[in-house]
């Protein structure tokens, strides 16, 4: 499988270090993270490879609120790095029986443990790390057979999640649910 790795500055690299200037060429390319990749490095791509925005509805929203994002400093207290963890899950109950495969983001918080980032508008994740997380691999609902290993994923698969994701973090304040 090729390779495309996501540079820091948003670009797109081949497995050679040379820039690769046609997204589409690299969308069954599998993943491979820069150490220094953020939240921000991820509306970058999107704003250098317009192709990118129109492969979901809410990528054009995200590289367009980049302008006016604050330029840097964007990590809120107490989440040390986000996630993008890949969970694939057999389904027996109720019928018929199905095979479901989903992205999260998540916060991780410095002792390790999740942080639901829902709650945090975008532009204050900007500059939290973002890696793979493990690929959970659930069957028939038991979580003590759990199983994880290291997630593979390619750059629609890593798109497409990060920006699904991120799309519940823009509704109006009018639309929270009220007690």
């Amino acid at each position: 499988m090729d390779e495309v790795t996501l540079a820091a500055n948003g670009f797109l690299l081949r497995h050679d270090g040379t820039q690769e200037t046609d997204p589409l060429r690299a969308l069954g390319a599998r993943v491979v993270l820069a150490k220094e990749f953020s939240l921000r490095s991820f509306v970058l791509m999107l704003c250098q490879n317009p192709l990118l925005q129109r492969l979901s509805p809410f990528a054009q929203d995200l590289a367009g609120g980049l302008a006016g994002w604050p330029a840097s400093g964007c990590v809120p207290g107490g989440v040390e790095r986000l996630e993008l963890c890949k969970t694939v899950e057999i389904i027996g109950h109720p019928a018929p029986p199905r095979l479901e495969i989903y992205h999260v983001l998540r916060g991780v918080g410095a002792d390790g443990q999740d942080i639901e980032v829902k709650p945090y508008p975008v532009e204050t994740l900007l500059d939290l790390p973002l890696s793979l997380g493990r690929l959970r691999h659930v069957v028939f609902g038991d979580r003590m057979d759990e199983f994880r290993f290291e997630t593979v994923c390619n750059l629609f698969e890593f798109q497409e999640g990060i920006g699904w994701q991120l799309a519940f973090h823009g509704a109006p304040v009018e639309c929270a649910l009220r007690r």
